[in-house]
């Protein structure tokens, strides 16, 4: 929700001059429920792979501000649980991270609260929470964005792995707001 004054507007609604206040996550959308990303284009496909992915409860991402509509900025709020993969991918657009809870890895780097870490547009990268799961704030210059995936079959094998095995636990530890 974006709220300007004591007013709340939908999420969409055009931008309007002066300050804008945002709820948190408990109010936010789901970013699949936006029209901020298009469904991920995968090369190699894998769809039967990223549905199972998808769907193993390791995840929530809402959108805490964006305006489709008229463009501009858009902040958005991940959570991922213990050890949850993410695949090699790239967005259409600059963005900035943060972790606010938890730790993440991308390689032999460990990422840690208080810190974060800048992707170019187009550039490929991938991570995986840490071993108490992790939330992320995604600033971008944007609010429409797209994502390709771009990770081997090999990987997805090994994240779909990891899905089914932390499946149950995951559900259990997913926050109230989500």
């Amino acid at each position: 929700m974006l709220v300007s004054d004591t007013m709340t507007f939908p999420m969409g609604t055009p931008s309007r001059k002066g300050p804008q206040r945002f709820s948190g996550p408990p109010d936010a959308q789901l970013l699949y429920e936006t029209q901020l990303m298009k469904m991920p284009t995968m090369d190699p496909p894998a769809p039967d792979e990223l549905m199972e992915w998808a769907t193993a409860s390791g995840q929530v991402v809402k959108v805490l501000f964006g305006d489709p509509e008229a463009g501009g900025m858009s902040l958005v709020w991940s959570w991922f649980a213990p050890n949850f993969p993410l695949p090699r991918h790239s967005h259409s657009a600059d963005c900035l991270y943060y972790v606010t809870k938890g730790e993440l890895h991308m390689g032999r780097q460990v990422v840690k609260e208080g810190e974060g870490f800048f992707v170019a547009k187009d550039a490929s990268y991938a991570y995986t929470a840490g071993p108490d799961g992790v939330e992320v704030l995604e600033f971008r210059s944007v609010s429409r964005f797209d994502m390709q995936i771009t990770e081997s079959l090999p990987r997805w094998a090994k994240m779909v792995e990891i899905a089914r095995e932390h499946r149950d636990t995951w559900a259990e530890e997913l926050p109230a707001h989500s």
